[in-house]
């Protein structure tokens, strides 16, 4: 059978995007090129497994089946024939915002007691990185719920607003979240934690601008294109002249996730999990206290 690891891996990137273009550019791949392999695939297996005659493409039958057995198959097969690593190094992504403190605190306990390094990687996408097998394991901001992960809850923070020096909201002190919600919401489509439906039905923002990664969202809130909402260390890590943040009252904390692969997983991805757990004291920073003295600097 004249088809490799790519073919799958591509097949399975478009049954998720359900459209061309946004699957070859995730793959970094030209649309071209992504249809050709699809087409390959199908040659070789002798069936379709995507219907092309709508504007964008559903998966068949026999792709829906393909999809469902690939999704636990293909991330265990890529574990198995990935490289052994002379150093067990450690591939840790993040996709939102890295916790400094309490993420470097657990990588120099790995790298000094057992002597593996810690890559920290970022991977703007949904599971940053786990899902297509590029880390070992990764910090997630919000709940993850997926049978296929060992999932825990390492920390829980406030949240602060983030609104243009240009709002109407910036001459507040602070922000109530049901106020907030009275607003236009910038939200993160790949890796951020927050939607509309985490207000009470009465208060739903609506949604004005989607972005996907930081960057993105930081100029689209100092663009005034909608209000932000952060963990306070996401929002301390990234001070910007044209943003404020604001104290955020009433609103839910945000929750932050430590995951895995539950199959063939990293030798010491249980032990990061660990370190990360030693040091369980509230973590406040100044920034909370004072979120206008350092939101401009």
């Amino acid at each position: 059978m004249d088809i490799g690891l790519r073919h799958l891996r591509y097949f399975l990137t478009l049954a998720e995007e359900q459209h061309f273009t946004w699957a070859a550019d995730r793959l970094g791949i030209s649309q071209p090129t992504l249809s050709r392999h699809i087409q390959r695939l199908e040659g070789v297996l002798g069936r379709d497994l995507v219907d092309r005659s709508t504007r964008h493409p559903r998966l068949t039958a026999e792709g829906h089946r393909l999809r469902a057995d690939l999704q636990d198959l293909l991330p265990q097969l890529e574990t198995a024939l990935r490289p052994t690593e002379p150093q067990q190094s450690l591939r840790l992504g993040y996709a939102w915002g890295f916790p400094l403190r309490r993420g470097r605190r657990a990588q120099a306990t790995l790298e000094e007691r057992h002597l593996v390094l810690v890559q920290i990687m970022r991977r703007d996408e949904r599971t940053a990185g786990l899902r297509e097998g590029s880390v070992d394991a990764a910090l997630l901001w919000g709940t993850v719920r997926d049978p296929r992960l060992v999932t825990t809850e390492i920390l829980r923070e406030p949240r602060v607003a983030a609104v243009s020096r240009h709002s109407t909201l910036a001459v507040r002190e602070q922000v109530g979240w049901r106020d907030l919600g009275r607003r236009c919401l910038v939200v993160n489509t790949v890796s951020g934690s927050l939607t509309p439906q985490d207000w009470p039905a009465d208060a739903a923002p609506e949604i004005a601008a989607e972005t996907s990664n930081i960057e993105e969202y930081l100029h689209a809130v100092a663009a005034r294109r909608g209000v932000g909402v952060l963990p306070v260390s996401v929002a301390a890590q990234h001070p910007d002249p044209d943003i404020l943040y604001l104290p955020l009252t009433g609103a839910p904390p945000a929750v932050l996730t430590y995951a895995y692969p539950r199959t063939n997983p990293h030798p010491y991805a249980a032990t990061f999990g660990h370190a990360l757990r030693e040091d369980r004291a509230a973590e406040r920073s100044a920034f909370v206290q004072d979120p206008r003295a350092t939101a401009g600097t």
